[in-house]
């Protein structure tokens, strides 16, 4: 058993083809691997999981509190003393630079032996130096070898390698990958992969998992993956131990309150209550600890599709409409108007909606992207558009300031902030009798005017402490915002949602 920890000095620098490549090697070779991706990013974990074909975990403090992040990385499994000498991998990727974010955090917190993945385009001997510079920056970590990409000759890599092997101790030079921009084909969208699983593969050609194999093979065309294996294993001794101890602890532990990663709860009866999650190229940006959190209270997990389905899953008690890339299939979302009108009557009978990032712009009243106008759910009273915006980023700690199917006042959670999109104020008297929103739609069941709004979320940004901002956008039982709540910092969020659920 070993655990390996990719890094660099930036993003960019070819982490996460390292991940995916090393992850399907080990595969390969017998391994059974563990995948995660440290910080709050949708986009990588689900690139990788697909080429992978496991399901990549993040890893983050502020999303998954400290007492769940041991159960969390060695999982209930671990509770088998026999799975220390299984060939079983730890495969991590870092969030930007080794020191970036909760990177070196997480490093060091679990002892993982640190391999370097560095961009050597336009760079020779210099690159020892900054390798140098990770290395020793600061203590905790253990920086154990390195792996060298974009080279453009043997002989550049002749160069780099000779600079580190003369002047670092006790690191290896594993080996490194040619430029070649006809093999690395899976690019970038914003910060993170290109969600290519996202697309229509067949229609591509299905050469995806082409794609996979051949980035593979490529990575270890000059990586000597036996030293690799060997030094990883020889390094691994810290985190070995950790997952040794943790293991004696819960041994002899009948699993209850942790028996699925931390996330069990006792239930008083085992009826479900039917959760509908919108799951497609439109809408795909989750954490999967989520959907854990709700089925461990209760809930029936039913994926629909607000592209392509007709009608929503019979015997619907809440609907989850998560992050993704709504602008680009706007006129898709539009034309399908019998799931539209099945969505907006569900609303005006007070079921529950919980929507975040790319669902709260399918709430909303319209959509402008690329110049065009799209007109959407009308619920809550407002456009959106993606042209001339800024990214906003981050995380964020979020107290709901009155009572609502999330919790009463006063509740806290954190999430993480990650959108181009801006909401546009609503500053002319609409008059237009839309069907999804407008004219008698806008008429609640109680008589109630449905575009009547208020904002129940109070966010902080980590960043910037102590500066407060309203969101969370609330009609009737439908709340949209731009944070990505992690029901794993505060369990009651799910809960609540269950239980209300339950009474609609």
């Amino acid at each position: 058993m070993f655990s390996v920890f990719f890094a660099s000095d930036r993003s960019s620098s070819g982490k996460s083809m390292i991940t995916m490549a090393f992850s399907n090697k080990a595969k390969e070779m017998g391994y059974a691997v563990d995948v995660f991706k440290v910080g709050p990013d949708f986009l990588d974990p689900i690139v990788i999981s697909k080429a992978v074909k496991t399901e990549v975990k993040n890893l983050d403090p502020f999303l998954i509190p400290v007492k769940f992040l041991n159960s969390w990385v060695f999982n209930r499994d671990a509770a088998c003393m026999g799975d220390l000498n299984k060939n079983r991998a730890f495969i991590v990727e870092s969030a930007m630079g080794l020191y970036d974010g909760n990177s070196y955090a997480m490093a060091k917190k679990f002892k993982f032996p640190v391999v370097l993945v560095m961009d050597s385009k336009r760079i020779s001997s210099t690159m020892a130096s900054i390798v140098y510079g990770l290395k020793k920056y600061k203590k905790g970590v253990y920086v154990c070898g390195v792996i060298l990409n974009n080279i453009s000759s043997a002989r550049h890599y002749e160069i780099i390698f000779n600079e580190i092997k003369e002047n670092i101790k006790e690191i290896e030079v594993f080996g490194y990958i040619l430029n070649d921009e006809r093999v690395f084909s899976i690019k970038e969208r914003h910060l993170g992969l290109v969600p290519r699983v996202t697309q229509n593969l067949e229609a591509a050609g299905g050469k995806f998992e082409k794609i996979v194999n051949n980035i593979k093979d490529e990575v270890f065309r000059n990586i000597d993956i036996d030293l690799m294996i060997r030094t990883l294993k020889k390094e691994s001794e810290g985190f070995n131990d950790l997952f040794f101890n943790y293991a004696k602890r819960v041994k002899n532990i009948q699993f209850k309150a942790e028996s699925n990663n931390g996330l069990s709860v006792k239930r008083k009866n085992n009826k479900k209550v039917k959760i509908a999650v919108a799951y497609d190229k439109a809408f795909f940006f989750y954490y999967n600890f989520n959907f854990e959190i709700l089925k461990n209270f209760g809930a029936e997990i039913v994926f629909f599709s607000p592209l392509s389905d007709k009608t929503m899953p019979k015997g619907t008690c809440a609907i989850y409409i998560g992050g993704g890339y709504p602008e680009i299939y706007a006129k898709n979302l539009t034309e399908n108007r019998s799931i539209m009108n099945e969505i907006y009557k569900f609303f005006v009978n007070n079921g529950i909606i919980y929507a975040e990032c790319g669902g709260l712009m399918y709430l909303c009243k319209s959509l402008t992207y690329k110049s065009k106008n799209w007109d959407l759910l009308g619920i809550l009273p407002f456009g959106v558009t993606m042209d001339n915006t800024r990214l906003s980023l981050g995380y964020r700690s979020v107290c709901l300031k009155e009572k609502s199917f999330l919790g009463d006042a006063g509740l806290r959670v954190n999430g993480h902030e990650f959108h181009y999109s801006k909401i546009i104020a609503d500053n002319q008297n609409d008059n237009r009798d839309n069907q999804y929103g407008y004219g008698n739609h806008g008429q609640a069941a109680s008589g109630e005017n449905s575009t009547a709004f208020k904002k129940i979320f109070e966010c902080e940004s980590l960043a910037s402490p102590g500066v407060l901002k309203k969101e969370g956008y609330n009609v009737l039982n439908a709340i949209g915002s731009y944070v990505h709540l992690s029901f794993f910092s505060n369990k009651l969020i799910a809960k609540n949602i269950i239980d209300n659920a339950k009474m609609i």
